[in-house]
C-alpha cells in the first residue's frame, strides 16, 4: 500500500525538501497590486522589507479547487492513498478547497485533516508522518487518526510588535487589538485547537522575548521536548535573541531550527513578529 502526502505552503518546509521528498504541495496567494500571486514565488526577505515600509496591508487567499485537483491527479499516479494536511481551518479555507477537489476526484482514495496548526508545527506533523509512512507499520485509519490528534503535543507561541495587520487580517478582534496596542505593550498570542489566543500582554521586547519562552518550554503535562523552531518575520536581532534566550535555558543550538516564517502567515503578523513552536512526545 502506498501512501503520499499533499500538505500547503505554510508547513514552512522548504520548497525543495517537499520536492526532494515527493510530498504534493498547493501554493496559497498573496493579493498584491491587484494580482494574486502564489506565495512560493515570493522571497520571503523582500517580502517582509516591502511589507515593513508598505501602507497597506495584502490580503491572502487560499489555493483553488483546481490546484488541490492538478496536485492529486499527479500523485494518484504513484500512490494508493492520499493524505491532506493543511494549514487550521480557522485560520484559512484552505482545507475546503482540499476537500471540494477530493471530493471531485476519488474520496475513497484522498483523505484530508485538518492540522489545526501551521508553520512549523504543520511542519513537524508531515516530517512525524514521512517517518511513520516509510517504517510500513501503520495503516491508512491510524495514520489520519495520529494526524487529527496530533495539533495536543504541539505548542505555538509567538508575538507581533503591530498588532493592527492581525486585526486588518481578520484573525482577531478589535477590542483585542486595541488592547494590544497599548502602552508599549507587546501581546503573546498562543494557536490553541487551530485559532489565535491571547495569552498575556508583555512590556517591551526583552519581557516579551522572555515571555514566549516561558510559555513554549512549560512542560506539556509528562511528555519531553522532541523539535523546536524559532520563526520570524525578518527580524534577526529579535530570532537572535530568542536564540540566545533558548541557551540560557539548556536548549542546545542543534536542537533549533531557525527559520523565516512563510510570508502567507506573515502577512497576518507584520513585520518584527517573532514565536516559537515546540513538538512534544
Amino acid at each position: 500500500m502506498r501512501i503520499g502526502l499533499v500538505t500547503d505552503n505554510t508547513c514552512n518546509l522548504p520548497i525543495d525538501f517537499l520536492e526532494k521528498n515527493d510530498i504534493g504541495y498547493a501554493s496559497l496567494y498573496i493579493l498584491r497590486d491587484g494580482k494574486h500571486i502564489k506565495a512560493i514565488d515570493l522571497c520571503p526577505t523582500t517580502f517582509y522589507e516591502e511589507l515593513k515600509v508598505g501602507s497597506y496591508v495584502p490580503l491572502t487567499s487560499q489555493p483553488s479547487v483546481k490546484d488541490f485537483e492538478e496536485v492529486y491527479r499527479d500523485m494518484l499516479k504513484r500512490y494508493d492513498y492520499l493524505i491532506t494536511l493543511t494549514i487550521s481551518e480557522k485560520l484559512s479555507g484552505t482545507l475546503n478547497s482540499a476537500s471540494l477537489a477530493a471530493s471531485m476526484i476519488d474520496e475513497k482514495r484522498i483523505f484530508t485533516v485538518d492540522s489545526k496548526l501551521t508553520s512549523y508545527g504543520l511542519g513537524f506533523l508531515i516530517l512525524e508522518l514521512m517517518e511513520k509512512i516509510k517504517s510500513g507499520n501503520y495503516s491508512i485509519e491510524q495514520l489520519i487518526e495520529y494526524s487529527r490528534n496530533f495539533y495536543t503535543t504541539v505548542r505555538t507561541i509567538f508575538s507581533v510588535t503591530n498588532i493592527d495587520y492581525l486585526y486588518k487580517g481578520g484573525r482577531i478582534g478589535k477590542a483585542k487589538a486595541l488592547m494590544g496596542g497599548l502602552l508599549n505593550m507587546k501581546p503573546i498570542l498562543s494557536l490553541e485547537e487551530g485559532e489565535i489566543i491571547p495569552v498575556k500582554n508583555a512590556r517591551g521586547i526583552n519581557r516579551m522575548i522572555k515571555e514566549v519562552i516561558n510559555h513554549s518550554i512549560e512542560r506539556i503535562d509528562s511528555l519531553r521536548m522532541k523539535k523546536i523552531a524559532v520563526i520570524h518575520t525578518n527580524n534577526l536581532k529579535y530570532g537572535g535573541l530568542l536564540i540566545e534566550e533558548l541557551r540560557n535555558r539548556g536548549i542546545n543550538d542543534d536542537t533549533i531550527v531557525y527559520s523565516l516564517l512563510d510570508p502567507v502567515i506573515g502577512t497576518h503578523l507584520g513585520p518584527d513578529a517573532v514565536g516559537v513552536i515546540t513538538q512534544w512526545e
